[in-house]
Parts: C-alpha cells; sequence; structure tokens
C-alpha cells in the first residue's frame, strides 16, 4: 500500500493538479483551469496523436494478437524444427525495441535502405518509396515492427495450451473432429483469459510506446506518426509546457481505463456465454 501509494496514487494526483496550470518546469505554477483541455482538443496534433494510439491498439488487437494465437497453434502441435521457430520468434522480445526501432529506421532508408533496394533488385522501382518522409505510408511503415514480433505473446498462449487436457483432444479425435475444429472449439475457448491478459498488456503497451515512433519519424511527418507518449514528450521537453504535458497525461490515463473497462467487459461476455 505504502509503495502504491507514493508511486502511483500521489504521482497522479500532482499530474491531474498540474493539469490545470501553466508551468514551465520551474517557478510557480499558474492556475488557468481547463485552458490546457480547451487547447488539446482544438490542437491537430494532438487529435492525429489519438487517432494513431487507437489506431496502434486497433493493430496490436486484430492483427498481432491473431498472428500470436496461430503461432501458439501452429507450435502446440511441435511440428517440424518446431523449438527453433519458437526461439526465432521470441528471440525479438528480448531486444531494446529502441534497437529494433533504429534497425528498422535504416532498413527503410530510401536509399540505402533494404526494402528499397530488395525491390529495386527484383525489377519492382515502381513500389519503392520515402517510407518515413511520406504522410501515406509512415504511419503504417512504423506499424511493420510493432505486429510482427509475435514472441512475447506466442510463449504465453503457447504455456496456456500446455495445461489443457490433453483427453479433450483425444476424445475428439476418436469422433473424427479435424485439427483446426480442436483449436476452434477446445484451444480457443480453453485459453481465452491468456488472451484476455494478452489484450491488456498489449493496450497498456501502446498506451506508453515512444520508441517507434520517436526513433523512425520522431512524430513526423506532418504529425502523421504522433501519439500520445510522443506529444507529452514533445510538450514537455521541447516546448516545456508541462502543464499542457499534464492534462495530456491524464487524457491518456482516461483513455487507458476506458480500452482495459471495454476488455474486462468482453472477458466478462465471453465468461456467460
Amino acid at each position: 500500500m505504502v509503495f502504491a501509494l507514493a508511486f502511483i496514487v500521489f504521482p497522479l494526483i500532482f499530474v491531474i493538479v498540474l493539469s490545470f496550470t501553466q508551468w514551465a518546469g520551474i517557478g510557480p505554477a499558474k492556475y488557468i483551469g481547463i485552458q490546457n483541455y480547451t487547447y488539446l482538443f482544438k490542437d491537430p496534433a494532438f487529435r492525429s496523436a489519438i487517432y494513431n494510439t487507437l489506431l496502434w491498439a486497433a493493430a496490436g488487437i486484430f492483427v498481432q494478437t491473431p498472428l500470436c494465437l496461430l503461432a501458439a497453434l501452429i507450435l502446440s502441435r511441435r511440428p517440424f524444427m518446431w523449438k527453433f521457430f519458437r526461439t526465432a520468434l521470441f528471440i525479438p522480445s528480448v531486444v531494446s525495441t529502441t534497437i529494433l526501432a533504429l534497425m528498422w529506421y535504416f532498413m527503410l532508408d530510401p536509399t540505402v535502405g533494404l526494402v528499397n533496394g530488395t525491390l529495386n533488385s527484383v525489377g519492382l522501382k515502381s513500389l519503392t518509396r520515402t517510407w518515413l518522409s511520406d504522410p501515406s505510408t509512415a504511419r503504417w511503415a512504423i506499424m511493420v515492427p510493432f505486429v510482427i514480433y509475435i514472441g512475447f505473446g506466442m510463449v504465453l498462449f503457447l504455456t496456456q495450451i500446455s495445461t489443457i487436457p490433453r483427453e479433450l483432444f483425444e476424445a475428439a479425435q476418436l469422433d473424427g473432429v479435424n485439427v483446426w475444429k480442436q483449436d476452434f472449439f477446445i484451444t480457443i475457448p480453453a485459453i481465452r483469459r491468456a488472451i484476455a491478459l494478452w489484450i491488456l498488456f498489449l493496450v497498456g503497451y501502446v498506451l506508453k510506446m515512444f520508441e517507434y515512433p520517436f526513433v523512425m519519424t520522431d512524430g513526423g511527418p506532418a504529425n502523421a506518426t504522433m501519439n500520445l507518449p510522443l506529444y507529452v514528450y514533445d510538450q514537455m521537453v521541447t516546448a516545456n509546457a508541462y502543464g499542457l504535458a499534464m492534462a495530456a497525461g491524464v487524457v491518456t490515463v482516461v483513455l487507458g481505463a476506458l480500452l482495459m473497462l471495454v476488455v474486462l467487459l468482453g472477458l466478462r461476455w465471453m465468461e456467460l456465454r
């Protein structure tokens, strides 16, 4: 309780109080009411940050999560070299996100990057792009490394699958149920709590994800890749608008609470069915 009060409750109260002030980080803070919040929702950069954050959450839930589940279902059958593939898919999860973001930054470089170089070498020069400088491609380009690294979710699902009694699958096989129907009617319902837990982890990660947009695009071009953590950073470090940054932080907390509530209600609905 002491640690929760010291590192969660009191800092949150501090942030909420400062969100109603104009403060440059030093000196006294000036109370300005809800002006920070009024400015936020008029700021195109902030609206873009909310949109991108929700888009990243949707990509994680509807693209990354199915990929994690598919990999776990395949590897749970222990195909040829399954241990190798399990390790290979998990390795990026233990590498610094900053390093991964920097690697993809150079891969997507328009002149020396691997992506454009590969397209040129196979005769697809017309498909080359300035991936991180074009607003139409930058948003999706920085989502690629986020979506394809599925190791942590895959291992979480694999661990939960290993706890399912094998008798259920043996009985289904005797009844002539094929592998995919076993996964759909036995495996997935049995690990629904793990899926909900992973989505909670995912939402929490999206709300604090900073490295990919900061390293790869710095929120550009034209705020096309701005997200909430990067917006808070820019207002606090670049603009010295601490009060505005605190207001953006409060909005982030509220948005996170709403997303978590939706996930928990979804889990509750699945349990009642």
